[in-house]
C-alpha cells in the first residue's frame, strides 16, 4: 500500500523541516501491512530539533551521547521508501536513517547530504622550507586562537585536527601525502592567521603541499553515519546516493543478509568538495547471511570503501569453570554487542590468533560498555590464559562485491576479515594504500576474522599504493598482525586464490602477505604504468613468508616483476610453480 507523505504535512523547500512529517509517516506505516512511503520528488530539509533521539553504540564510531534521527526505522517489517529521486538534506548532528529490528526493508531512490558538511577545504596558496599558507574559501567562517583553526559545524566551534592534500587533477591523495599532515604529525604544526582567508600551517610539516593543491581541513567527531542498521535483516538499499556524511556512509552490526545494489558514496556534482563521508563508505561489523554489493562507487570518502570483520574481546577474568569476564578494548567498539545466548564463540591465541576451542553461549550479560560476563556450556578449555580473546563464530558473513568502482579515498580498498565466503570479480579498484587488505588484529582495532575462502578474480587494479607505506606495503595485502608467524605451526589465514586480475601498477609489489594456507596467484595480468614515480617499496612483485601450499602459474608481466619471494625461495611468477606442505587444509585449485 502507497503511503503518500503530503497528508502527514511534508513540505518541500529549503525554508521547511520535514523531520516531524516523516516521524508522523512512519509512525502512521506500522499500522499498514507492506507499506510503501512514497516522496514526492523535490528537495527535503531535516533538522535535529524535532528529530528523535535515541542512545547507540555504532561500531567504529566515537561512542556516547545520544543521537538525533531523521528516519527512525524501528521495529518495521516489510516496509519500503521510496524517494522517487528526491534529495535529503541534513542539518548539523543528526543521523539520517537508523534501521533497529527491522525486517524486509527496502529503501531506494534518494540521496544524503549536508546542507555544510563536517570539514572544510582551501587552497595552497605558497609554500616555504618550513610552511605553506592555506587559501580558505570566501564564504567561509572561520577563528584562530593559540595556533589553532576553528570551524563551526552543528553549533559547535570546533578546532582543526588534520590536513589532507588533495591533487586537484586526480581529487585523490597527492603522491606519498598519506596522513603525514594529520592525526599525530599535526599535533605539531601551528595555524596562524597571515591575512583575510589566508592561514599560514608552520612547525615544518612532514609533507609539503604543492601550491595549488587543496587542502582538506578535518573537525569534529565520528558519530553521525549516513545509514545505521542494527539488529535487522533483509535489508535491500537501491539506487542511494551519499553524498556527504559525518560519520560513514553505511555502518551495519548484527544484521542478516544485506544488499547494495547502486549504493554510491560520489562526490555531488558542481560542489566543488573533495570529500564525501568522513570515514569508510561501508561498515560490516558481527554480521551474517549473505552481505552483497553490486555496481556501488565509492570515492573521496575519508577511509575505507568497505570493511567486514568481528570483534575479538579480550578474556580478562576467569569468573568460574564455565564463565569469563570479558573486556571490548578500542574506544569504537565498546558497547557493541558482541555475544547473545546460542552463540558459538571461539577462544584465541593473542600471540598466534589462531583458535584452539569453541563452546556455545548459555547467558551474556552485557555490565557496561566495556565487560560482558559471558556462561558457556561446558567447561572453559585447560589452556585458556588471561589476555586470550574470544571471537563470535556465529555472526559471520558471505560476502560478494562484483561490479564496483573504488577510487580516491583516503586509505585502502576492500578491508576483508571474514571467515565466510568471498567473492570479489569484476571490480575496478584504485587506492592510496593497499586495493584489497586481509588482516586480523587482537592489538589495536581487534578486529577478527581469519579468512577461510577467498576468490579475487576478474578485476581491475589501477594505481595503489601511490602514499607508500601509510596504508599498505603492496596492492594486495594478506597481513594479519602476528609478531612472529614463522614461530607457529597453524596458519591464521586459508585458501586465498588470485586469478584473471588486471594490475596496472607504476611500482612493483602485488602482493605481500605472511600466515597463509592455500595461495593461488595465477593467469593475471601485470601492466607497468607511468602514473607515479616508483618507490620500490617491495623489490619483488610477490613477498610470502609463513605460506603452506602455494600456487603460481601462468602471469602475464614485465621482465622487471618477474620474481616472487616465497618463503626463502626465488620463483618466476611467469612460470608454473607449486609449493604443497604435507597436512590438511590444503589449497581449493
Amino acid at each position: 500500500m502507497n503511503i503518500d507523505l503530503n497528508d502527514f504535512g511534508l513540505t518541500a523547500g529549503r525554508e521547511h523541516d520535514a523531520t516531524l512529517a516523516v516521524y508522523r509517516a512512519l509512525k502512521h506505516c506500522k499500522e499498514v501491512e507492506r507499506p510503501t512511503l512514497v516522496f514526492p520528488a523535490g528537495t527535503y530539509q531535516f533538522h535535529p530539533e524535532k528529530a528523535v533521539e535515541g542512545y547507540y553504540h555504532i561500531t567504529n564510531h566515537d561512542q556516547g551521547g545520544t543521537r538525533k534521527i531523521a528516519f527512525p526505522l524501528i521495529g518495521p517489517e516489510g516496509l519500503t521508501i521510496d524517494g522517487q529521486g528526491s534529495e535529503f538534506i541534513f542539518h548539523g548532528r543528526i543521523i539520517p536513517f537508523v534501521l533497529e529490528h527491522a525486517r524486509n526493508i527496502t529503501l531506494r531512490n534518494f540521496s544524503v547530504d549536508w546542507e555544510r558538511p563536517m570539514f572544510e577545504q582551501g587552497t595552497v596558496a605558497e609554500t616555504g622550507e618550513q610552511s605553506f599558507v592555506i587559501r580558505l574559501r570566501e564564504e567561509a567562517k572561520y577563528k584562530v586562537d593559540a595556533g589553532r583553526l576553528y570551524f563551526t559545524f552543528g553549533g559547535r566551534e570546533e578546532p582543526v585536527w588534520g590536513l589532507h592534500d588533495i591533487d586537484p587533477n586526480t581529487m585523490a591523495h597527492a603522491y606519498q601525502s598519506g596522513d603525514r599532515i594529520s592525526w599525530s604529525s599535526f599535533k605539531k604544526l601551528r595555524m596562524e592567521e597571515i591575512g583575510p582567508g589566508l592561514i599560514r600551517v608552520a612547525g615544518g610539516p612532514r609533507h609539503m603541499p604543492k601550491a595549488g593543491n587543496i587542502i582538506v581541513m578535518r573537525i569534529g567527531r565520528r558519530e553521525h553515519p549516513g545509514l545505521f542498521l542494527k539488529d535487522s535483516a533483509n535489508v535491500q538499499i537501491d539506487n542511494v546516493t551519499v553524498h556527504h556524511a559525518p560519520g560513514m556512509g553505511l555502518v551495519a552490526q548484527r544484521c542478516t543478509d544485506i544488499r547494495l545494489h547502486r549504493f554510491d558514496v560520489r562526490l555531488k556534482p558542481g560542489s566543488g568538495r573533495a570529500v564525501t563521508a568522513t570515514a569508510d563508505a561501508t561498515h560490516f561489523t558481527n554480521c551474517k547471511g549473505a552481505i552483497v554489493l553490486e555496481d556501488c562507487l565509492f570515492e573521496n570518502q575519508l577511509d575505507d570503501p568497505l570493511n567486514v570483520h568481528g570483534i575479538y574481546a579480550k578474556i580478562a577474568e576467569r569468573l568460574s569453570d564455565r564463565s569469563i569476564l570479558v573486556q571490548l578494548i578500542h574506544g569504537m567498539q565498546k558497547g557493541v554487542v558482541i555475544a547473545e545466548p546460542h552463540d558459538e564463540m571461539n577462544f584465541i591465541r593473542s600471540d598466534s590468533l589462531t583458535s584452539y576451542s569453541s563452546a556455545e553461549v548459555v547467558s551474556a550479560d552485557r555490565l557496561n560498555a566495556d565487560f560482558t560476563a559471558i556462561t558457556f556450556d561446558r567447561p572453559l578449555p585447560e589452556t585458556m590464559r588471561i589476555g586470550d580473546a574470544v571471537e563470535n563464530k556465529t555472526w559471520n558473513a558471505d560476502l560478494t562485491v562484483r561490479g564496483c568502482t573504488v577510487r580516491a579515498n583516503r586509505a585502502r580498498g576492500f578491508l576483508i576479515t571474514t571467515p565466510g565466503k568471498v567473492l570479489l570479480e569484476h571490480n575496478t579498484i584504485s587506492a592510496p594504500g593497499a586495493g584489497i587488505k586481509i588482516s586480523g588484529d587482537a592489538n589495536l582495532w581487534y578486529e577478527s576474522g581469519a579468512v577461510g575462502d577467498v576468490t579475487i578474480r576478474h578485476n581491475r587494479f589501477l594505481a595503489c599504493n601511490y602514499c607508500f607505506p601509510d596504508w599498505g606495503r603492496a596492492v594486495i595485502d594478506i597481513d594479519p598482525e602476528i609478531a612472529e608467524p614463522e614461530a607457529y605451526a597453524e596458519s591464521y589465514h586459508r585458501n586465498i586464490r588470485i586469478e584473471h586480475n588486471v594490475f596496472e601498477t607504476f611500482d612493483i609489489g602485488i602482493v605481500y602477505g605472511h600466515s597463509v594456507n592455500g595461495f593461488v596467484f595465477r593467469d593475471n595480468v601485470i601492466r607497468r604504468t607511468s602514473d607515479y614515480p616508483m618507490h620500490k617499496g617491495m623489490p619483488f612483485t610477490i613477498q610470502l613468508k609463513a605460506v603452506k601450499n602455494s600456487c603460481i602459474s601462468g602471469n602475464e608481466c614485465p621482465e622487471d616483476a618477474r620474481t616472487a619471494f616465497i618463503g626463502t625461495e626465488k620463483v618466476d611468477i611467469s612460470a608454473d610453480h607449486s609449493a604443497k606442505v604435507d597436512g590438511t587444509n590444503r589449497i581449493i585449485i
